[in-house]
């Protein structure tokens, strides 16, 4: 039997389980940022929400959270990598969530994300083919597991 829907997905997902947080910075919907700043601190006070990845491609990431996102919010993330002190900042918009079936009684969705931007830098103009190890790599995936080099190490073991 053939899957009735074709497959979308342009690039390889790596799983991957690292801890993020992430505000909404506004939404496309209602074209308007709600995104409140801290006169005090002079930083977004918008809510901060839990989440935790399931997988991650040159250009997304998927993560589930108790939070229901809509289509095109776009997002502040901080992804915590374990060891590290510092998180790595990421942009994203929202390009699909749904409600996962559970036993819990808490409500939890699974999201793609498509990354804009990681600490400043555009996803976009960071894709390329690494034609000696057969790979498409960005600054998302570098951010996440350092070089190829170290990630095909990491795969090995």
């Amino acid at each position: 039997m053939t899957n009735p829907t074709p497959e979308r997905r342009r690039y390889e997902r790596y799983d991957t389980e690292v801890q993020i947080y992430f505000q909404v910075k506004y939404s496309l919907k209602t074209i308007v940022r709600f995104q409140v700043i801290d006169k005090e601190h002079q930083k977004p006070s918008s809510p901060k929400y839990s989440a935790l990845s399931k997988n991650i491609s040159p250009e997304g990431i998927c993560f589930s959270s108790q939070k229901n996102l809509q289509k095109e919010e776009v997002l502040n993330l901080e992804v915590y990598i374990p060891g590290e002190n510092q998180p790595i900042l990421m942009e994203g918009e929202v390009r699909w969530s749904k409600e996962l079936a559970g036993k819990s009684s808490a409500k939890e969705f699974e999201t793609g994300i498509r990354i804009i931007s990681v600490n400043g830098q555009s996803v976009e103009k960071s894709i390329y083919f690494d034609s000696a190890n057969k790979i498409v790599w960005s600054a998302v995936l570098e951010s996440i597991f350092g070089t190829f080099k170290e990630f095909s190490k990491k795969r090995k073991r």
